[in-house]
């Protein structure tokens, strides 16, 4: 049990930065003065640029312990990455911090969800109750985070979120390397083309794209939504805790039993989940109606963290579940970023509401890929 807790630790450790910066990033640019169209274009990097980063960083892996040291040396540039970009005034210069962040910052949470993935089988230990760590430390966090802006600012408050990430890069170096002496599997360097060639894989990652597309490409713009309707970086910060200890409810009740459930349907329960939110925010209602449906987002994204480990074990081999994950992450980003993009401008042309019932739509298309039929017809 001692190793599972340093998993735990690095888990809480890296999700405290992540909630320091992120979360309140578009804020940042809006607090500046960039329109929403700009910001959109800024946004867009993170993603499209991790649909590019991130298949070099499998290929550099040579088997499953090298996730650990990659990450290592990620983190370390992405905190000096952020502690460079609040320097920088210039919309170009921001441009290219941002580059580098996705560069550096969207394949860490790929290769460490792997790499916890394995442990936790050979362990035979829930990824989840590893997972729900960074979840808890997440959600406290986003508040913290929303009252040191409103205290001191966001310079110091992206400071702060720099400092953990290289705490992270430090707690990572407590943890063991993974025995795989053994293990052929997790000895020899991915295959693509088996990859390519599993039609549950790609029906899942079908989905996994579009649905993680729109929560976060939809979800890049409610900060910014909620301060237009009066709510300050405070009060979101205290929102975004809430739907996160909903969220790691979620994760730990799976966790514990979410075998009772068939995997067809917990992915309809993430559909229906995901595109009722986002009708809502697009229906005119009262600001505590929009606060409370936010609570749903609880439901898609602690079901699809349980679900996405679960599945990809079932159906990927170990040798592919890095390889798997940063598919799923690429092709992610690439549709997060054009939904970013998109976004910019539909909410500068026509407002948040039409933009949001939008994304409502696009996510229940994601209906259409679920593998409906039974284990032994596949």
């Amino acid at each position: 049990m001692k190793e599972v807790r340093k998993y735990q630790l690095t888990y809480f450790v890296r999700f405290i930065g992540d909630a320091l910066f992120y979360p309140f990033f578009a804020l940042y640019l809006n607090s500046m003065g960039i329109s929403n169209d700009q910001v959109g274009w800024i946004l867009m990097i993170l993603p499209l640029v991790a649909l590019f980063a991130n298949p070099i960083w499998s290929s550099l892996s040579r088997n499953i312990n090298d996730n650990r040291n990659i990450m290592r040396i990620l983190t370390i540039i992405e905190a000096i990455t952020v502690i460079i970009l609040i320097q920088m005034k210039q919309t170009e210069f921001i441009a290219l911090a941002v580059v580098i962040l996705a560069i550096v910052g969207q394949p860490v949470y790929v290769l460490l969800d792997s790499y916890t993935s394995v442990f936790g089988k050979k362990a035979n230990y829930p990824y989840g109750n590893i997972r729900l760590f960074g979840s808890f430390s997440y959600g406290i966090s986003t508040i913290i985070g929303g009252v040191m802006i409103a205290q001191l600012g966001y310079e110091e408050t992206f400071i702060t979120a720099a400092v953990f990430f290289a705490l992270f890069a430090v707690v990572l170096s407590w943890i063991l390397p993974l025995d795989i002496s053994a293990d052929t599997e997790l000895n020899v360097k991915s295959e693509p083309r088996l990859l390519m060639k599993n039609k549950k894989f790609i029906l899942f990652a079908i989905f996994y794209i579009i649905t993680l597309g729109i929560l976060f490409g939809g979800d890049n713009y409610l900060i910014i939504y909620f301060k237009s309707l009066g709510v300050s970086p405070d009060e979101y910060g205290l929102i975004m805790f809430v739907f996160i200890i909903f969220e790691m409810l979620v994760l730990w009740l799976l966790s514990a039993n979410g075998y009772r459930f068939k995997t067809r349907t917990l992915l309809v329960i993430i559909v229906l989940t995901n595109a009722l939110r986002f009708i809502i925010y697009g229906i005119d209602l009262p600001l505590f109606v929009y606060i409370t449906i936010s609570l749903i987002r609880s439901l898609t994204m602690g079901t699809m963290l349980y679900i996405t480990i679960r599945y990809i074990e079932e159906i990927v081999a170990p040798r592919n579940i890095t390889l798997g994950l940063l598919v799923f992450s690429s092709f992610r980003s690439l549709f997060t970023a054009m939904t970013t993009l998109f976004g910019g401008y539909m909410t500068d042309g026509f407002g948040y509401r039409p933009f949001y019932i939008l994304c409502g739509l696009i996510a229940l298309s994601a209906m259409f890929f679920i593998d409906y039929r039974k284990p032994n017809e596949a």
